[in-house]
């Protein structure tokens, strides 16, 4: 989507202003939810944000650079670290949340920090389809990002033949 003149001015000025944080954090997630390439997200196994009071801005890996809180893909099974630096040196937490918004376990949150320049890492050992968002608590209105979990690729996960790598497709001629 292509925004210019007044719009663009007026998308970046809401950006950054405190008045429309709820409407920020939840259209920031979800416009790039149509733009995820889950191939991308294979390898990865770390992601790192820096967070602030207008959002979690993602640092790694590419697919997420630059973008204020992207979607992330997240696959079945798989265990991840999701290692955040506080920006502001205002209150912050991350929390793995379902579709109530309530924490999936007491295991996905961090604790609240307000050290500018400090870093948390939240480690989830297994995803699970119930995740759906990651959030700041003191600030869930402006940041909150959406989680795409995908059915595991084939690797680790009990479910076959829902990756490309794990059907055989262009072997069936090495013997």
């Amino acid at each position: 989507m292509k925004i210019t003149g007044a719009a663009a001015t007026t998308a970046l000025v809401a950006g950054c202003s405190d008045d429309t944080d709820e409407e920020n954090g939840g259209e920031n997630g979800g416009e790039n939810g149509g733009e995820v390439d889950p191939a991308e997200w294979e390898d990865v196994e770390t992601i790192e944000f820096t967070g602030d009071t207008g959002g979690w801005h993602g640092d790694a890996p590419s697919p997420i650079e630059g973008e204020t809180n992207p979607t992330i893909v997240l696959y079945e099974g798989q265990s991840y670290e999701i290692t955040w630096l506080n920006d502001d040196g205002a209150n912050h937490n991350m929390e793995i949340v379902d579709d109530s918004d309530e924490p999936v376990n007491d295991d996905l949150s961090t604790d609240q920090m307000n050290e500018q320049g400090e870093t948390q890492t939240l480690e989830i050992d297994e995803v699970t389809s119930e995740m759906k968002e990651y959030v700041c608590r003191p600030h869930e209105d402006s940041m909150r990002g959406t989680i795409q979990v995908e059915p595991s690729s084939g690797g680790n996960g009990d479910e076959s033949g829902n990756g490309n790598e794990s059907t055989g497709n262009g072997n069936e001629s090495e013997e």
